[in-house]
């Protein structure tokens, strides 16, 4: 799938709350230009993974081959996370879907009592919910 970018199930619900504060330097700036390219082209291609490594994952300094080395707890969660918000969404994993498609509906579906649910035991979590849905971001998916 040319320039499809592959999104985890979860980070839906991230991707529009980001902001750079608390991440790695690498996974900032990555996490920044997939969010850079989502809003200069709300029709780019996005692949919906559950339990499998995205392309934030990539830059994670916590990523070792295909899952997560910062703890089995946490790699089991994040794994249950995408399962929940696929099936919240109704989303099928590996299904691909518009940047606009998708972020609209995570964004009118996902909201604090959905995060506080599913994110329970994400170190980000209080930022997560402090910070809010990026309006911006929301505003340059919808431009046209």
């Amino acid at each position: 799938m040319e320039n499809t970018i592959k999104i985890r199930a979860h980070h839906l619900g991230c991707i529009p709350r980001f902001y750079r504060g608390g991440y790695d330097e690498n996974f900032a700036e990555n996490m920044k230009n997939i969010c850079a390219t989502i809003r200069q082209n709300p029709n780019t291609k996005i692949n919906i993974l559950v339990g499998k490594l995205d392309d934030l994952c990539m830059q994670c300094p916590h990523k070792y081959k295909n899952g997560c080395i910062q703890s089995e707890k946490i790699g089991k969660c994040v794994v249950a996370q995408d399962k929940k918000v696929a099936k919240f969404l109704k989303i099928k994993p590996n299904s691909t879907h518009t940047a606009k498609g998708i972020f609209n509906l995570a964004m009118d579906k996902i909201n604090e009592g959905t995060i506080k649910s599913v994110c329970k035991d994400c170190i980000f979590l209080d930022n997560c919910i402090k910070v809010g849905i990026n309006n911006s971001f929301r505003k340059d998916l919808n431009k046209n």
